[in-house]
């Protein structure tokens, strides 16, 4: 039980100590594929990047604490897929050397925004990686579903007399695309604006920007402040300007991640435009 409430204790001085830029966190609760389906695990995500996150699973029963990285290979707006490399059993109550205490985590998320904003479900599995080579294990593998509600701890303060959606839209104008042409700042805005109107994206300019997996900029938002060019090219998109021709999505082959070029080069889209260094597409 000691062991228990220490670790509690350092996860939360730790994750409370993070930088103000964290994405988002989500809360969760396990379902094991069995006879008798009921929760067994308590889980907290941290994500802390648009693709990498942190993960805690605490299992009541077994008295077993896992810790893990996680990582987004796929994202689309309503759904993603992760995997993830951690650790069993960190409170030692099993005694194991590390090596048969590694585990794998693979799963598939579903947002359902529709029904609960921050609500998703997943289908997730989770294996010691000992167990792959037929190597006895007293860590038992996992595969079930998962209820995840997810929120975005992120503040700022938009100055006297600035609406703060205003400001929110400047700061990732300014961050996505500072030095591109004014029309193309506008575009980026508009994109955003596109997803509050589109049934497949979240219906606030807040929560479209803290959606995870979708602006790889989020960690700047907390520290950059708009200028008086994003300012107004986030006006202009507020109020219905729209040089992206209705696209919802960007991105600039230049600086796009391998994952993100080859979503947009394999994923069924159509280019609206191309502003400076950003291409459009819906």
């Amino acid at each position: 039980m000691k062991k228990l409430v220490l670790s509690i204790v350092v996860l939360t001085i730790f994750f409370t100590s993070l930088p103000i830029m964290a994405a988002s966190w989500q809360l969760g609760l396990d379902w094991q594929c069995k006879e008798e389906v009921a929760p067994e695990a308590l889980k907290l995500n941290w994500w802390f990047a648009p693709r990498w996150g942190l993960r805690s699973v605490y299992t009541w029963e077994e008295q077993d604490l896992g810790l893990a990285v996680l990582y987004i290979p796929q994202s689309r707006s309503a759904f993603h897929s992760y995997i993830g490399l951690g650790v069993r059993d960190t409170l030692d109550y099993n005694r194991l050397p590390i090596d048969q205490r590694l585990e794998l985590t693979t799963g598939f998320e579903l947002r359902l925004d529709r029904l609960l904003k921050g609500l998703s479900t997943a289908v997730e599995g989770r294996l010691v990686l000992a167990n792959l080579v037929g190597a006895e294990n007293r860590l038992a593998p996992f595969f079930g579903f998962a209820l995840h509600y997810g929120f975005t701890p992120v503040t700022f303060r938009a100055p006297k007399h600035v609406d703060s959606d205003l400001y929110l839209l400047a700061k990732l104008i300014r961050a996505e695309a500072e030095g591109e042409p004014y029309e193309g700042q506008v575009a980026v805005g508009a994109v955003v604006m596109n997803r509050v109107k589109s049934p497949q994206f979240p219906n606030t300019i807040y929560d479209v920007i803290y959606q995870p997996g979708q602006f790889s900029c989020l960690p700047k938002l907390a520290t950059l402040e708009p200028n008086d060019q994003s300012l107004q090219a986030a006006r202009e998109a507020m109020a219905g300007r729209d040089p992206s021709r209705g696209a919802l999505y960007y991105y600039n082959p230049k600086l796009a991640s391998r994952e993100g070029a080859r979503f947009f080069q394999t994923a069924k889209l159509k280019r609206t435009v191309t502003i400076g260094n950003h291409q459009f597409f819906k």
